[in-house]
């Protein structure tokens, strides 16, 4: 018997394959950190373990590329899936920390060098030849940003649309560039750029990336209290079950991940840092795919209204 032609529309073929190629960016950040875990050297190929403190760090490695490129990709992605509902309003405050994560990377610490990169003194740091880089990254992102919602301000406003939770997300994004135009090139507030006015967390990537995770987290335990949305298609018992495994799972993890940050000086070389955040994007890639086809034939997804 022939198979049956799809009869999805062409909005719905992009929704599912949208929201399936973020999962597909995920597994590629988590290969490219795998590889560069037990690469310890490309010419020549050689074979080895060095996990670094966190995903973060591998920056300042060959998976650069890769780290910023699927950061960048999954906010592009996250924006591109907006719709009506909590979840995912949140999933766009989400994609506007997203590139800062990329683009503002963590500090190096002065008794762990990474690939020949060391900070001087005691304190972390990211080192000079990086700096023109980051900040020429802010600046861009500030821009871009304060343009985007802009324009699509003055789109909704002569279309007469009204999307929920659009203000909201627009004045986060505006504050948001601002704010970091501000710790980035402001005298008087930038002479410590990007570690402005923390002692504790030390860095303006620590902050970003503790919200983008939390709200990452947030989305799960949301789905697995019941439909966000009235227009879903409701989930199987079984997928109420991986909603709720993956929601209490993301909890304890954010609590490991909160411990490891607070006593990494303790921890010394172990990278419960790098463990934490690579179970919470695996967490969140299952939870992502279950519910890509729990909703694979919804008629009205939230991204296309």
């Amino acid at each position: 018997m022939a198979p049956a032609l799809d009869s999805a529309t062409t909005a719905q073929k992009t929704h599912r394959y949208l929201r399936l190629s973020l999962v597909f960016v995920v597994f590629a950040l988590l290969v490219s950190v795998a590889l560069e875990t037990v690469v310890v050297s490309w010419e020549p190929l050689a074979f080895g373990w060095e996990p670094l403190p966190s995903i973060s760090h591998y920056f300042y490695t060959p998976a650069r590329n890769v780290f910023v490129g699927a950061l960048i990709a999954a906010s592009l992605a996250l924006l591109a899936l907006s719709g009506r509902n909590r979840a995912t309003i949140l999933l766009d405050i989400a994609a506007l920390f997203a590139p800062l994560i990329a683009l503002v990377p963590t500090g190096i610490d002065p008794e762990l060098p990474i690939g020949g990169l060391a900070c001087p003194g005691t304190e972390e740091c990211i080192p000079a030849a990086y700096l023109d880089d980051v900040r020429a990254g802010v600046a861009a992102y500030a821009v871009v940003v304060i343009v985007v919602v802009v324009a699509l301000a003055v789109i909704r406003a002569r279309r007469g649309i009204t999307t929920p939770g659009s203000a909201l997300v627009s004045v986060i994004a505006v504050v948001t560039a601002v704010v970091m135009a501000g710790l980035a090139f402001l005298p008087g507030v930038n002479a410590d750029f990007p570690f402005n006015f923390w002692p504790y967390p030390p860095s303006i990537h620590f902050a970003v990336t503790l919200i983008f995770f939390g709200i990452f987290a947030a989305v799960p335990i949301l789905h697995s209290r019941g439909p966000v949305d009235e227009t879903e298609t409701p989930p199987t018992a079984r997928q109420r079950s991986v909603y709720r495994w993956v929601a209490g799972l993301m909890i304890a993890d954010l609590l490991l991940l909160l411990a490891a940050f607070v006593f990494r000086e303790q921890l010394g070389d172990v990278p419960l840092v790098l463990l934490g955040e690579t179970v919470a994007l695996s967490l969140f890639a299952w939870f992502w795919w279950v519910q890509t086809f729990q909703r694979w034939d919804d008629a009205n997804p939230p991204s296309l209204t």
